[in-house]
């Protein structure tokens, strides 16, 4: 199984919006085997705010779908919080989101760990 987590510049810590993280750590099973630059993050460095000026929302949905390309082929990410048009973006690709909450860890790979036996506070919910 392949798991995506979007981390801080350290990769390590988890980013809580996914469409801003500077990496996504991708997993199979315990063990980490890429730290992958997120292109859109990188693209929109400093100036992608709540207030910022898409010319056309489709355009920027459409950027997400292509910043995601390289995440194709994982099954899940964990994330803590996902816009819509990251949302629709993950969708397209058929990952599977799963909600962090700030409880479940600290660390990409603490929260792999805990997603691997069930233990995350949504899944324990399921």
């Amino acid at each position: 199984m392949k798991i995506v987590v979007p981390v801080d510049n350290d990769k390590k810590t988890i980013f809580k919006r996914t469409g801003r993280a500077p990496f996504f750590n991708i997993y199979e099973d315990l063990k980490l085997v890429d730290s992958m630059l997120n292109s859109h993050a990188q693209e929109h460095d400093g100036d992608h705010n709540h207030s910022h000026e898409h010319s056309d929302e489709h355009e920027h949905a459409h950027d997400h779908k292509k910043d995601v390309q390289n995440l194709v082929g994982c099954d899940v990410i964990l994330a803590q919080a996902v816009g819509e048009h990251m949302k629709e973006a993950l969708e397209s690709i058929n990952l599977n989101i799963m909600k962090l909450r700030k409880d479940d860890g600290v660390t990409s790979e603490e929260v792999v760990e805990k997603f691997l036996k069930n233990a995350l506070i949504n899944q324990a919910k399921n």
